[in-house]
């Protein structure tokens, strides 16, 4: 008898070591798949890249990173000095970034396998992992390089350590490390704090002084850059809370939970589908998303190719939160109601910030939401065949939207038509400028100086100019070079130019003398 047990449990570890390793081996496929092509760099990326690499060229110790969103807020280094090690490696290569969001990407994979398991059940586990390797807004977002790259992958780490930290105090710091990680990547997640306060009391978990004393270095190790700089400036950070009322007075900047629902209930049908064939760029680039903010202008929506779920997927996709935030199972199990508050607090943040509805802040909801299906196999256990079904479908069309993306806006073809542009100018100065309407940042400065051809000037120096100021010139430019997005008309006249496209993108080449 008890051989038979051994065997009959060796077979079932076994069926389910090598169910996990398949997924994960299938997330690496699918995110490193075509990667050059695929992969974006748009305005964000070029900031982050500028910064990184001016560390590269002079070393100097600096206190912050990129500003949070509008607030004011500025992000920590930490991000920044990570950049800055890989453009050192590759020389300034911002394609190597891409391969390191792809490999966070198929970390996160493992992640979720491995809270699934020792949170909730194996079943749980290889759901969650297998929609989370295979749905093609996962792997999209996990092939872009920027600083929400590890959100996904910071909220697993911050619900684990919180589930497990009565059993385990060690924990503590491990969630003081993930939550210290979110002042250099991105606030969303910053409201988890709440959470831990509230479960840390519902639980009655009592910490030793040693484990408060090494929680709170950590913390302060991760905020160490912006204590400085707050000391430095006068609390300009710290004093944030301060002047939201002057922030949201403007009117774009409001806080409208409508409006914010709206994109909200797009995305809860977004993450489970996207319509193939894909055009990745514009499924996770804000600026592409006209849900996004309430000032989006006209061509954005004829031009845009963004998936606009209908309202049936949507309205499904919220039912599916709801069966779970109102089931009175998730009431009675300490791992189903945690996971419950990270959804809802999350959520409820997201309706209620000012200003635009950007997609991506609710990146920390994306694999905890994936955690439902294999938690409704015990919720629902007549409709198991329907809902491991779906799991499945979901998969395969989510694997099929992935290789069939179209990478028209990827790196590979803006460095195709950089290198045809320099075929056309030669070494002669000039002046660079960009236009479209959902692809008008797309970090074309960054990338012609990376070829040996910085520009005089370029109209992304109003944005960044502080960071090259010496590389800013007013000598006059031979030619004038506007990169355009080739779908949509351009407002000059184009009678004098050499015309040069590639993918998604044309250049407009004008002699000025």
């Amino acid at each position: 008898m008890s051989r038979k047990y051994n065997i009959s449990y060796f077979y079932k570890t076994s069926y389910f070591h090598i169910n996990i390793f398949l997924i994960i081996l299938l997330a690496a496929i699918l995110r490193f798949y075509n990667l050059p092509e695929n992969f974006v760099f748009a305005g964000d990326e070029e900031l982050q890249a500028i910064l990184a690499q001016s560390i590269v060229n002079n070393f100097h110790i600096i206190w912050i990173g990129v500003n949070a969103a509008h607030l004011g807020f500025y992000l920590g280094p930490y991000w920044t000095y990570f950049t800055s090690l890989w453009l050192y490696l590759s020389d300034g290569d911002p394609l190597i970034t891409g391969f390191i969001s792809a490999s966070i990407g198929v970390i996160t994979t493992t992640v979720i396998v491995l809270v699934g398991s020792l949170v909730f059940s194996r079943w749980v586990a290889i759901s969650a992992g297998l929609l989370y390797a295979t749905l093609p807004l996962m792997v999209f977002y996990d092939q872009r390089y920027w600083n929400p790259s590890p959100i996904p992958l910071l909220t697993l780490l911050m619900f684990l350590s919180l589930y497990r930290l009565k059993q385990n105090p060690k924990m503590a710091i491990l969630f003081s490390l993930s939550f210290g990680m979110v002042f250099h990547t991105h606030l969303s997640l910053f409201p988890i704090l709440f959470v831990a306060l509230f479960w840390i009391i519902k639980e009655k978990i009592k910490l030793s002084r040693k484990i408060i004393f090494f929680s709170m270095c950590s913390f302060i190790l991760m905020l160490a850059p912006l204590i400085a700089f707050d000391y430095f400036h006068k609390g300009s950070n710290i004093t944030t809370p301060l002047r939201f009322r002057a922030i949201t007075s403007d009117e774009v900047n409001k806080i409208k939970p409508l409006f914010h629902f709206q994109a909200l209930f797009q995305t809860l049908g977004r993450v489970w589908y996207l319509k193939p064939p894909s055009l990745n760029s514009d499924e996770v680039i804000a600026q592409c998303a006209p849900s996004s903010r309430t000032d989006t202008k006209k061509e954005l929506v004829m031009y845009s190719e963004r998936f606009n779920p209908p309202f049936l997927l949507s309205l499904l996709g919220a039912t599916v939160l709801l069966l779970f935030l109102i089931n009175r199972q998730t009431f009675q199990k300490n791992s189903h109601f945690l996971l419950g508050l990270f959804l809802a607090t999350i959520m409820v943040s997201f309706l209620l910030f000012p200003g635009p509805s950007f997609e991506y802040y609710l990146l920390g909801t994306f694999p905890l939401l994936l955690f439902l299906p294999g938690i409704f196999l015990g919720y629902f256990r007549k409709f198991k065949f329907v809902i491991v079904s779906a799991v499945i479908m979901l998969s395969v069309l989510g694997i099929f939207s992935v290789l069939t993306n179209m990478a028209d806006f990827g790196l590979t073809n803006k460095m195709i038509l950089i290198e045809q542009v320099i075929a056309q100018t030669g070494s002669e100065p000039f002046e660079l400028k960009q236009t479209g309407i959902c692809h008008t940042y797309e970090g074309w400065r960054y990338l012609f100086a990376l070829q040996g051809r910085t520009p005089e000037r370029a109209d992304s120096d109003e944005g960044m100019g502080w960071l090259y100021e010496e590389e800013i010139t007013k000598a006059p430019a031979r030619y004038t070079v506007i990169m355009s997005e080739s779908r949509v008309p351009v407002w000059f006249d184009t009678a004098n130019a050499t015309i040069i496209s590639s993918g998604g993108f044309t250049a407009y080449i004008f002699k000025n003398y």
